[in-house]
């Protein structure tokens, strides 16, 4: 089931989103679970709650809480959810790439835009649902979504598969033969003992990589230049961004 929360401070509004959503999922045949919201902090207080969302589709000007900082709160719960900004206000959109969005609808052209939008997210967030890693030890078969898939270092004889709930899974591998067993077009080397999930980078700076957990991962100035380029690739080839 893919979950969508649509945040809009205007009830209406809100409202009319939800409508176009809902006959999307249906023309998709897929299975949702849709949610509105007219107000930010209610959306937030779920996520803290525990509530799970695949796409977001958000006014960026709210009251309280605006769509801009609510996607970089949730995105510290939810780092792989795809957010959609449906905003009369067309001089956020470059603001708004500080977050990552998926695309950018104004409001006046949601009729005519949004729809083909919201297919190709649910698109994306199906073919993310289909995908895991299959960890197995002496201890442990578990198979693991690679979207909730952080990093991965290794230690000693072990490769630690770091996951967005803040727990880890062991596996008695190197590193190099669990990137052989994960999707490459995903996944990037930051070093000889980390590996990153391409899909949970916020942002990479001049001190390293920034997940959207928090967690800064280290790396020297030239695969900084190289993670830059795959990053930018990633983002045009998976995320729909131009």
């Amino acid at each position: 089931m893919i979950c969508i929360a649509i945040c809009d401070d205007d009830v209406k509004e809100a409202e009319r989103v939800g409508r176009l959503v809902e006959k999307c999922c249906r023309k998709k045949k897929t299975i949702c679970r849709n949610e509105v919201f007219c107000d930010g902090r209610a959306l937030f207080y779920e996520v803290e709650e525990g509530r799970h969302y695949d796409i977001l589709l958000l006014d960026i000007e709210m009251s309280e809480l605006n769509g801009i900082e609510l996607t970089s709160k949730v995105k510290k719960y939810l780092p792989d959810a795809i957010t959609i900004f449906v905003s009369s206000y067309e001089q956020y959109v470059y603001k708004s790439f500080e977050v990552q969005p998926y695309r950018f609808i104004p409001k006046r052209d949601a009729g005519k835009m949004l729809p083909a939008a919201v297919e190709d997210a649910l698109g994306l967030a199906l073919e993310r649902e289909g995908k895991f890693y299959i960890a197995e030890s002496q201890k442990v078969l578990e198979k693991i979504p690679l979207k909730s898939i952080t990093y991965i270092w290794h230690r000693e004889k072990y490769a630690y598969i770091e996951k967005s709930n803040k727990e880890h899974t062991k596996v008695r591998k190197t590193l190099r033969q669990v990137y052989k067993e994960l999707p490459e077009e995903d996944f990037a080397w930051v070093d000889r003992g980390c590996i990153v999930n391409l899909a949970q980078i916020l942002r990479i700076t001049g001190d390293g990589i920034i997940l959207g957990d928090g967690t800064q991962l280290g790396a020297g100035r030239e695969k900084i230049g190289e993670m830059k380029d795959r990053l930018r690739r990633y983002w045009v080839s998976r995320e729909g961004l131009r």
